[in-house]
């Protein structure tokens, strides 16, 4: 004889034993694939260029808060650059949670990938720079980011954007054939949930 033990919707009572029902745990509620639209041979841009942008979101129609976070998961970049320039490519996201949120078009940066490269002179001018390429690359990677509490009934929205951007001097040599390119592939986002 087995006695059942009162349970919620997220634990298992039978004659197995008592646990955690597969509800419980965090599973996959919504995903995106965003293509990169910029990739190859890049121009002077002062102001950041859109190379990534899309969103991801989910309605919760769960009995229950839930808890969501969504997964960023970068593919690997790759930068060829030239002295003395600078090349960035920018990271951003942000996200609302609401009857019917709609998230802010994220403007700051979480975070970065590249940098500059100047080969020993102080100097700008073509006749006086040493010319050099360098070549950036980085493997794909992952962050986490913790959306909040959903309540039922509601939704959340979030957006991401990445972008290329060459801040400060932008010098073409006269000697030989400059080369800035920039890949950032794609990005996937994947929204988890788990209740609260």
């Amino acid at each position: 004889m087995s006695i059942k033990i009162a349970a919620s919707e997220y634990l298992i009572s039978d004659t197995k034993g008592f646990g955690l029902s597969r509800g419980f745990f965090p599973r996959v509620v919504a995903e995106a694939f965003l293509e990169s639209t910029r990739d190859g041979d890049i121009k002077q841009s002062p102001d950041p260029v859109a190379m990534i942008e899309g969103d991801v979101a989910w309605y919760n129609n769960s009995p229950g808060r839930q808890a969501v976070a969504v997964m960023v998961h970068r593919a690997p970049r790759s930068i060829v650059s030239q002295s003395p320039s600078t090349v960035v490519i920018h990271d951003a996201y942000s996200f609302a949670i609401g009857k019917n949120p709609s998230a802010a078009y994220p403007s700051a940066f979480e975070d970065a990938f590249g940098g500059k490269f100047q080969i020993d002179r102080p100097s700008v001018a073509a006749e006086k720079l040493l010319y050099g390429r360098v070549f950036i690359d980085t493997d794909d990677s992952q962050v986490l980011v913790n959306v909040g509490v959903v309540p039922k009934g509601q939704s959340f929205h979030f957006r991401y954007r990445a972008s290329v951007q060459t801040p400060g001097v932008w010098t073409v040599p006269s000697e030989f054939e400059p080369r800035w390119d920039v890949q950032a592939r794609w990005t996937r986002l994947v929204a988890l949930a788990t209740p609260a």
